[in-house]
């Protein structure tokens, strides 16, 4: 059973498997040329060296060969950014099909009137889903009325070039709150899968925090 990393109030983040690793970027760069590492040049200094000179002159392709699968639970307009990010696969929750539950994202700023009107729009929304449903309608049409802010699940499945690319723009501060919650979550996995490369982004090219 994959780890899951708690994110906002009710999500999280899980790695479900992974493929390649930092061995796989070095073997891709390195069949480029035909080359087998020799002598000083077999350390595990002179594959972090190259992995740093591949990222430096932003040479992806050896980055496509490692893979990475996460499960996420997150709000709706979290995964509807997620998904700008069109290199990966996705498969999510598919509410035609299933039934809605009661389980939405409340931020942590809210208090006072404001939380209270969050919450009672949520819960008249679902509310009305349940009764629409409860009445005959499809599902795929009840749904029309829940909020953004409904948590819903998916498989992301992506290589460490694309990874990077996510984690390059969602961790920078213009992003949203939510989603940067996300990419943090991301990243610590990342250091713990591919070290060798999470180090390297984090010199090159990962924004301040």
């Amino acid at each position: 059973m994959p780890q899951k990393i708690k994110v906002l109030d009710n999500g999280y983040v899980a790695l479900v498997d992974y493929m390649g690793g930092d061995k796989a970027v070095i073997e891709g760069a390195r069949r480029c040329y035909m080359s087998e590492p020799q002598g000083e040049d077999a350390s595990a200094a002179a594959d972090a060296k190259l992995i740093r000179h591949l990222i430096a002159k932003d040479h992806g392709t050896p980055f496509e060969h490692a893979y990475f699968r996460f499960d996420v639970k997150c709000p709706i307009f979290v995964a509807r950014q997620w998904i700008r990010h069109r290199i990966g696969t996705y498969n999510e929750m598919s509410l035609r099909y299933c039934l809605a539950k009661r389980d939405f994202y409340t931020p942590e700023g809210l208090t006072g009137e404001a939380l209270e009107r969050y919450k009672k729009s949520i819960n008249a929304a679902f509310d009305a889903y349940e009764a629409l449903v409860g009445s005959g309608v499809k599902r795929e049409q009840a749904r029309g009325v829940l909020p953004l802010s409904l948590y819903t699940l998916y498989y992301w499945t992506v290589n460490a070039r694309s990874l990077m690319n996510f984690l390059k723009l969602r961790l920078d501060k213009s992003a949203q709150p939510e989603i940067r919650e996300y990419a943090k979550a991301l990243l610590g996995i990342f250091r713990e899968t591919m070290p060798v490369t999470a180090k390297a982004f984090e010199e090159k090219i990962m924004p301040e925090q």
